[in-house]
This record gives C-alpha cells, sequence and structure tokens, in this order.
C-alpha cells in the first residue's frame, strides 16, 4: 500500500500538462533596485509583475516538466534559494487561474467558462458599488490614434509642455490678482445648475472627458504603448468615455509612464486656461456661459477626482509609479487588514514577501485617509444632488442616489467581513480575550463620540442694520433731483431731506384737471336745463358722482406732489440705507442706480415709490440681522451667544446675543445678501424684482455694539449662534433626518 509521501513522490514526478501561453508579452524593468518582469496577456488586456524567480518557473513550465524537475532546476539556477512543492503547487495554481499558462489536460472548457461567469459577476457587483462610475466595454481605438499622432503628438513635447504649464499659471493670476470681480460675476449655484443649463453641463463635461481620455490615449502612443480599448462611461450621471493605457506599464522608464497618467489633467489645464481668458474677455452669451462650464468642470474634476491620489483615478496611478509600488491600494489595505486581524483578534499572519517591509503604517494611514475621502465625496456628491434638485421637487432622485451609493460603501465591506468570518476554521484561531479588549475600547470611544457633548453652533449670513430707526422710503415714484442732506447729518421732524421730480405725476395732474372743469361746466349747463329737460335731472346725478370721483383721484395726486419733498418722519441722525450692488451683466434686467439713493452719481436716477432713501435714528445703535434656516431656527433660542464676522473687518469678531426671534419666515430680503450680488444667501429674483430666499428662512437680531465709524448700515457677514453643546449622535440623526426623510 502506498504511504502519503510515496503519494508525493509519485505525483511530483509526472509531467505537468501546463504550458506557458506562447502569445505573452515580458519586459524586463527595475524597480526600487530590484529586476523584475512585466507580463501582458493580449486578449484580456490583463497586465502581471513579476521576481526573477517567479518569471523563471514560468518560463520552466513546457508542458513536459515535472514539479521535481522545476523544483531542482530552480534550486540549481537561485542558489542558495529552496522551495517546497507546496509552494510550487500554490504558485502554479495563481498563474492558471490568472490564464497565463494553458492546460493539455481533458475537461478544461467548463473550467474557462465558469472562471469567465464568475469574473462578469464580479465586474457586475462592481458596477453597481459605485454608481459614480460605470464603465462599458467600446472598441479598439488603435487605428485612430495611429491616424491621430502625427498631427496631435508636438503636444507633448517639452516646448508644449512648458507653454501650458506657463498659460495655467497666467490663468490663475489673473483670477487671483482680479479676484474681486471674478467673483461679483459668477452666477448663483441655482443660475449655473438649474435644468436650463443641464444640457449645456452635459455637453461640456462630455467634451472635456473625451479630450481627457484622447490626451492619454496619444501621450501613450508618443510614449511607444498601445491602447485597445475605447469605452463609454457614465461618469456622475453623464455619459463620457474613458481610455485604457494600461499598456504603460510595459514601458520601463516611470516618469514616461507618470505623465501619461498625467496627460489627461494636463489637457484639462490647457482647456481650463484657454476658457478661464476667453470668459473673461467675452460678452454674456452662449460662449461666455459655456467658458464658465468647462472652467469649473477642469476646475473641480482636477482637484476634487483625478488629481487626488486617495481615489483610483489618474491622482492613483501617479503615486503608484512614483513609489515604484504595483497595486499600492490592495497592498496598503492588506498591510491595515492584517494589522488589525492580528491585533484585534490574535490571529498570527504569516510573513508575506510581497507587502511593502518599512513604514508600513504610512501605507494604513493611506487605507484609513482613502476610505474616509471616498465617504466625503459620495456624501458631499448626494448633497449636491439633493440641493441641484430639491427646488424642482426632484429630491427623491437625489435620496435614490443616495441609498445606491452607499451600497459600495457599506454592503461591500460588510459583505468581505461575512466572508472572512465564516472561512473555515477562521473562528478557532480567535483569541476571545483580544476581541473582549478590542469590543470595549471601540465601545468606549463610540459611546464617547456619540453621547457626549461637544461644542456646537450654527452658520449663517448677517446684515448690520441700524436699530429701531425710521425708515423713509421715497413713497412716490420720480426721479431724484435734489439732495439737502447727507450721511450722519443731525435732522428735525419735518426737514427736507430730498426732492423728487414726476413727469407723469404732473401730466397725471393736469389730465385730472382738464376732467374736473369739463365736469363742472358740464354739471353747471345741466343745472340750467333741469327745468326743460327731464334728461338732464337723471343726468346730474351722475355727474355729481364723477365729479367727486375725479376730485378724490385729483386730491390723491396733489399729495402725491406734496410727498416728491422728502421729510423727515423723526428727529435724528441720517443714517444710509444698505448700499445697492451693481447688477450682475446678462440678468436680463436693464441696469437702474447702485450705490445709495442720495449719492451724486445718483442725481436724477428713477426711484420706485417702494425704495429705501435712508434711515433716521441713532447710530450707535446698531444690530445684526441674521437670516436663519428652517431647519436650524428651532436650535436657536433668545438668549443664545453670537459671534459676528463682517466681510468688511475680517479682523474683529463681535459678541452679541440673540434678542428676537421671528415667528413669521422671511418673504424678501436685502439684495446685499443675495448671492446674485455676492452675499452668502441663496435667492431667487420674483417678477417685481425683490430677492427672495429660496430655502425657507427666518429673521433673528441681535444688538451690535457700534463704537467708533467702523461699523455702519448694510455691511455684511456670517454669524455663528451657539445654541449649546450637541452630542454627535444628535448631529447625525438631525443629519439624516433632514437627507432622507420621504414625504408622504
Amino acid at each position: 500500500m502506498a504511504t502519503l509521501a510515496d503519494s508525493i513522490v509519485s505525483s511530483s514526478s509526472r509531467p505537468l500538462s501546463l504550458r506557458m501561453r506562447p502569445d505573452l508579452s515580458a519586459r524586463q524593468h527595475r524597480y526600487r533596485g530590484r529586476s523584475y518582469w512585466v507580463l501582458k496577456e493580449p486578449i484580456g488586456l490583463n497586465y502581471f509583475r513579476f521576481h526573477e524567480e517567479e518569471y523563471a518557473i514560468l518560463n520552466m513550465l513546457d508542458g513536459h516538466s515535472s514539479l521535481e524537475a522545476i523544483k531542482e532546476r530552480f534550486e540549481r539556477e537561485f542558489t542558495p534559494q529552496k522551495i517546497t512543492y507546496q509552494d510550487l503547487q500554490q504558485f502554479i495554481g495563481m498563474l492558471h487561474r490568472s490564464g497565463l499558462v494553458v492546460s493539455q489536460a481533458a475537461g478544461q472548457g467548463r473550467q474557462l467558462k465558469k472562471r469567465r461567469d464568475d469574473k462578469k459577476k464580479k465586474e457586475l457587483i462592481g458596477k453597481f458599488s459605485n454608481v459614480f462610475a460605470i464603465r462599458f466595454r467600446g472598441f479598439d481605438p488603435e487605428r485612430l490614434l495611429n491616424w491621430l499622432i502625427p498631427y496631435t503628438g508636438w503636444l507633448f513635447s517639452p516646448a508644449a509642455i512648458i507653454f501650458v504649464l506657463m498659460l495655467g499659471l497666467s490663468a490663475l493670476s489673473l483670477v487671483m490678482v482680479q479676484f474681486d470681480e471674478f467673483s461679483s460675476r459668477l452666477p448663483t449655484f441655482h443660475q449655473f445648475f438649474g435644468p436650463s443649463n443641464w444640457l449645456w453641463l452635459a455637453i461640456t463635461m462630455g467634451a472635456v472627458k473625451v479630450l481627457h481620455e484622447f490626451g492619454h490615449g496619444l501621450s501613450c502612443k508618443k510614449f511607444g504603448g498601445e491602447c485597445h480599448e475605447l469605452g463609454a462611461m457614465l461618469l456622475v450621471f453623464t455619459p463620457c468615455l474613458y481610455c485604457n493605457v494600461s499598456d504603460s506599464w510595459m514601458l520601463p522608464n516611470k516618469w514616461q509612464r507618470v505623465f501619461i497618467g498625467a496627460a489627461g489633467m494636463y489637457v484639462e489645464v490647457f482647456l481650463a486656461s484657454i476658457a478661464t481668458y476667453l470668459w473673461w474677455f467675452s460678452e454674456p452669451g452662449l460662449l461666455n456661459h459655456l467658458c464658465l462650464s468647462m472652467m469649473f468642470i477642469c476646475s473641480v474634476s482636477t482637484l476634487v477626482f483625478n488629481g487626488n491620489p486617495l481615489l483610483r483615478f489618474d491622482g492613483y496611478y501617479i503615486l503608484m509609479d512614483i513609489l515604484e509600488i504595483p497595486n499600492l491600494r490592495q497592498k496598503s489595505t492588506e498591510v491595515l487588514k492584517r494589522w488589525l486581524v492580528q491585533t484585534c483578534l490574535g490571529i498570527e499572519q504569516p510573513e508575506n514577501p510581497f507587502l511593502p517591509q518599512g513604514r508600513q503604517w504610512l501605507f494604513a494611514l493611506y487605507t484609513i485617509a482613502a476610505v474616509i475621502y471616498r465617504w466625503v465625496v459620495v456624501i458631499s456628491i448626494v448633497l449636491f444632488l439633493n440641493q441641484v434638485l430639491e427646488p424642482y421637487g426632484l429630491k427623491i432622485i437625489g435620496r435614490l442616489v443616495a441609498i445606491t451609493g452607499l451600497f459600495g460603501l457599506v454592503v461591500q465591506p460588510l459583505w468581505q467581513l461575512w466572508k472572512f468570518f465564516t472561512t473555515p476554521g477562521r473562528i478557532h484561531k480567535v483569541k476571545y480575550k483580544r476581541v473582549a479588549a478590542t469590543a470595549a475600547l471601540v465601545t468606549t470611544v463610540l459611546a464617547f463620540a456619540m453621547w457626549v457633548p461637544l461644542p456646537f453652533h450654527v452658520e449663517c449670513p448677517v446684515e448690520i442694520q441700524p436699530r429701531d430707526a425710521e425708515m423713509v422710503f421715497a413713497g412716490v415714484p420720480g426721479r431724484i433731483v435734489d439732495v439737502n442732506v447727507s450721511a450722519g447729518q443731525q435732522v428735525e421732524a419735518g426737514q427736507v431731506l430730498a426732492r423728487m421730480d414726476s413727469i407723469d405725476l404732473y401730466l397725471e395732474i393736469a389730465r385730472l384737471e382738464g376732467n374736473y372743469r369739463e365736469l363742472q361746466t358740464q354739471l353747471t349747463s345741466l343745472l340750467r336745463q333741469r327745468h326743460d329737460d327731464s334728461r338732464a335731472i337723471a343726468q346730474i346725478g351722475q355727474t355729481q358722482e364723477l365729479l367727486a370721483s375725479v376730485k378724490e383721484q385729483l386730491d390723491e395726486k396733489q399729495d402725491e406732489l406734496n410727498r416728491l419733498e422728502i421729510k423727515a418722519p423723526v428727529a435724528g441722525t441720517v443714517l444710509a440705507p444698505p448700499g445697492r450692488p451693481k447688477q450682475p451683466s446678462g440678468d436680463g434686467r436693464l441696469p437702474t442706480w447702485t450705490g445709495e439713493p442720495f449719492d451724486a452719481a445718483n442725481r436724477g436716477a428713477f426711484l420706485e415709490d417702494s425704495d429705501l432713501v435712508c434711515q433716521i435714528g441713532d447710530p450707535q445703535a446698531m444690530e445684526a440681522v441674521l437670516i436663519v434656516n428652517q431647519a436650524d431656527v428651532e436650535l436657536i433660542k433668545i438668549g443664545n451667544e453670537v459671534e459676528v464676522k463682517i466681510d468688511a473687518i475680517p479682523n474683529l469678531t463681535y459678541t452679541t446675543s440673540i434678542e428676537e426671534i421671528a415667528k413669521n419666515d422671511l418673504k424678501q430680503t436685502s439684495a446685499a445678501l443675495s448671492s446674485q450680488m455676492g452675499g452668502q444667501l441663496e435667492t431667487k429674483m420674483d417678477k417685481s424684482g425683490a430677492s427672495r430666499p429660496i430655502d425657507t428662512s427666518f429673521q433673528a437680531r441681535a444688538p451690535m455694539n457700534a463704537s467708533g465709524e467702523v461699523m455702519r448700515t448694510g455691511l455684511r457677514g456670517r454669524a455663528k449662534v451657539y445654541p449649546g453643546w450637541q452630542p454627535l449622535s444628535t448631529r447625525f440623526f438631525r443629519f439624516m433626518a433632514k437627507t432622507f426623510h420621504f414625504e408622504l
């Protein structure tokens, strides 16, 4: 009877029916001073990196050699290294699963089909785990790129790269130097992301991403690589292209690989720079708007996605090539996983020579940062979609996207955790004292974070206004022709502040006076005829009613004529009203006066009856008027501490407290606070031109100490209200309730 040892010897002596695929391509590289071989599997476009020893074993698989022969040959060529039959079997099994060897044994078709089905299943699950970047296989663009490269290769020359970088720096300098004017010309959030702009944003984003991917493909061709896959992609639900340039891993020069990874961002920097200059120097219109969209898309995609190594986009592959560590994310995750398993569960981990050996804490920290950043990006996209869709009643779509997006962040890790613990024999290796200590520590930290109160505040926009001041309005429409006072001047009750003129009012009074005289003449004639004509008696009553009506209208217009003289209703100091900012160009409305009504530049300007011309009160009695969102107003109470920072006085912080909270929501807000005028409150313009908050908001008032001359009416800024300390659990539940509350 054969023993186990005899069986092993017998099996190791039999020839292996496995041989290396003849269509594999191999290039020798050097990473960190060591020699490696990079293999390209041309059918699936998969790439592998092997040590010299591993590549040698792969070449020894010729369909005739046995495990024993391979072991002897390996130990002879790589003396004094030794290898066991078990290690050989595991490595050859990995080669077979990776499709790098083919078998001459029967029944391989079923195994290959099963492997293909498993791969498709994993790809499908991967798509649902990342709904913000879904890929669809496309076509082989090799012929197209070969045709384009003679005409575009110069874009990747050193001179062109220097030119693009200088152009980008000059565009950035223009924005920084002219930042105030730049920000004033920007549209509001809801103007830029409104439904009327969705199509143009999608077109611009699609065009930018197509050029981005062609940048990768053409640069890869420039340096001698190949590109065999160009497909469609839904990036944040916007159709665009993706280009597979994995063939760059065959290039031995790492800086060429780095540039290929950065080529897409290089193209976007060029596009954003050109768009910046076109937007700055063009008049409002379609071209101006498209350039702004391109600036936004190129900037956000580069900073948040492509340039960030924490996401598996361009920045990740650039970092991987610079560090010369393939599969950086997987290896970093494995480092963290091994540390957690050994520290928290007490399961001893065998040495893994393929993992980084030095400064492993940096790789673990990288994994933690990548996970946190991915959460931040997904939540930011969800909140962004909610804010865009909410004004149009489509917030339900944003919530569905949130649920789908969180699948990859929550369900997939939980599934991996379940698979880890359900591995046969794994649970018996766990040291329960380690588990108990870990559970106690985690519970303590979570309890502290979720239930211990921490400082909390509510932020909101604020405007400085006089306290208990009497507001003086124009009262009647007219042109301002004379101003008798200036801000800071003391006035008495009834004193004339300014005079206005109204041609329309004069004409209307003249018309009414003419009608009045005509009706008087008609009434006198009817009174003389009443004894001779019975019909005259019936007309007398009607004429008297018309005469009284015209007299009433004439008296009203005479009163309006008298009110063309704007008088002080009370004694006090003249206070300037909030200045009217310059209207952004391209909003479809004719320009009106700006600044303050009593400014010399506004002589002859037309004022509406509702225009605030000044206020009269105590210049030392000011108050901060806070605009609080409906979601936060329930947290604020009278007496809560408030910190106010004025935009014009950024180095000072004023401390006060809430004195009054409005019971009714705000219907109209100051133009200075509107985001359309550079403020921080999202508003929309109604038909009358008034600014109305997009979200339901309430006013709150807090007195201000206006000592000195720096405080004046109309200054705007930000306020922090401190309603008391709150634990993280309360904040989290409030956030979830606001974000995922489904109205029935």
